[in-house]
C-alpha cells in the first residue's frame, strides 16, 4: 500500500471530511463512518486494479473487532464489513443508510483523480445533490 497514493492517506482524510458531512444529513453512524474512511482501502495491494481489495478491508476490520483495538456492537460490525467489503462494487446494494454513506464519502472524492462523481451511482438522497458533490472539490 502506497500511503501517499490516490488510495492512501490523504484520501482517508478527505473521505472522512466527507463521510462526517454527509452523517449530519443523512444520520448514518458516525463512528462507523469514521472507521470505515480508515479501513476500506488500507489493504490495497495496487493503485489501479485490486479487485479483492475490499474483502481483505473486511478481513482486517473482523481483525481489528476480535482484537478489540475497535470496539462495536454487532450491527456497527456488520455495517462496517458490508461498507469494507462492497464499496468498490458499483452493482452493490443496500438498504442500510450507514452503509449508503459510506459508500458515497468514498465516491464523492473521486475528485481528486480527475472524475466528477455521476449521482447515478450515490446512495443517498444528499449524497446526489449539488451541495455534497462539491463539498471538498
Amino acid at each position: 500500500m502506497d500511503l501517499k497514493g490516490d488510495h492512501g492517506i490523504r484520501h482517508w482524510d478527505r473521505v472522512a471530511k466527507i463521510g462526517a458531512f454527509l452523517a449530519e444529513h443523512t444520520g448514518a453512524d458516525k463512528e462507523v463512518v469514521g472507521l470505515f474512511a480508515y479501513i476500506h482501502d488500507a489493504k490495497r495491494e495496487d493503485e489501479l486494479l485490486d479487485p479483492e481489495h475490499g474483502a481483505r478491508a473486511a478481513a482486517y476490520a473482523k481483525e481489528l473487532y476480535d482484537s478489540e483495538t475497535i470496539t462495536l456492537t454487532a450491527g456497527q460490525m456488520e455495517q462496517l464489513t458490508i461498507a469494507c467489503r462492497d464499496h468498490s462494487n458499483s452493482r452493490a446494494k443496500s438498504q442500510d443508510i450507514t452503509t449508503q454513506t459510506c459508500w458515497d464519502a468514498d465516491r464523492l472524492d473521486l475528485w481528486r483523480i480527475g472524475i466528477i462523481p455521476n449521482p447515478a451511482l450515490l446512495h443517498t438522497e444528499f449524497g446526489k445533490t449539488d451541495e455534497a458533490i462539491n463539498f471538498l472539490r
